[in-house]
């Protein structure tokens, strides 16, 4: 948790300075794939999508103030165009700046729903509270992977396009299926990463062709189990990084961690069961 207020104290104090994702990463000191991960598990967005919403909520205050031009005030924040950053306050306020100024409306809050019913409701009826502390075995998978930016993952259709072609896969062990997580390019500010849906296999003598392999290495994994739709993943996620692993007995390692689904199971399922492996050490 300090290490993401670091890199949220980090992008207050150069707000007005041209930052990119991994400058905010290393101010938490997490590698930039990992920081992404855990960024957007506890704020609910990207790095990126953070910076640009917050400076976005520090341009409508000034524009309400009648703080300089509208050109200006853009260029404040980093925006390159006038164009640019009305496209973008359209899209977060729901109307171009020179609305948002006459209407003088009081500026919409980034941080919105941070805790809800809905999600008290969740944390008590679909997740244990308390992870079980596992030592892995090595696992060899075969599967396909998917590259995808990190606003706009959408595991349900991953999993449907590679459901058919499960059969190709020979030498197969057991009926579950894991949902590894990878980085594949960083770019331009932003990271990309891909998603592998795949099977554990004995051996790597038969892969089909398009698919690709991996090694899970042995390692301690605190094991949370989530039952219900894979739309409420993001609220478990919220609090097992945000809730259990800053009062636990354990660090986080930065190891790979995966998804671990149950055989048959369904993304939209409302008893839908998966495991989620996050590595951890032992606090010293």
């Amino acid at each position: 948790m300090e290490r993401v207020f670091q890199s949220i104290n980090y992008i207050e104090r150069n707000m007005f300075e041209p930052i990119d994702i991994h400058d905010i990463a290393a101010a938490s000191n997490y590698s930039t794939y990992h920081f992404c991960r855990i960024f957007r598990s506890l704020v609910g967005d990207s790095p990126k999508e953070y910076l640009r919403k917050r400076r976005l909520t520090i341009a409508a205050e000034r524009l309400v103030k009648g703080e300089s031009s509208i050109l200006n005030v853009a260029l404040d924040c980093q925006f390159e165009s006038h164009a640019t950053f009305t496209r973008s306050f359209k899209q977060l306020f729901k109307m171009s700046p020179e609305q948002y100024r006459e209407k003088a409306d009081p500026f919409r809050l980034v941080y919105k729903d941070q805790f809800s019913p809905h999600m008290l409701h969740h944390l008590q009826n679909r997740l244990d509270m308390e992870p079980e502390i596992v030592t892995r075995a090595e696992a060899k998978v075969i599967g396909v992977a998917r590259q995808y930016q990190q606003e706009d993952l959408n595991i349900e259709t991953l999993w449907s396009a590679f459901r058919p072609n499960v059969r190709q896969i020979k030498n197969r062990v057991g009926l579950g299926a894991f949902g590894i997580y990878e980085e594949y390019h960083e770019s331009q500010g932003s990271v990309g990463f891909s998603y592998i849906c795949s099977v554990e296999v004995t051996d790597f003598d038969d892969v089909p062709a398009g698919m690709i392999t991996r090694i899970i290495p042995a390692h301690l994994y605190a094991v949370f189990r989530h039952r219900g739709p894979i739309s409420y993943l993001p609220e478990t996620l919220k609090y097992i990084w945000g809730s259990w692993l800053p009062k636990s007995d354990y660090d986080y390692v930065e190891k790979p961690d995966f998804e671990l689904y149950a055989p048959g199971a369904q993304p939209e399922d409302p008893d839908k069961i998966l495991f989620l492996y996050i590595p951890v050490v032992r606090k010293p």
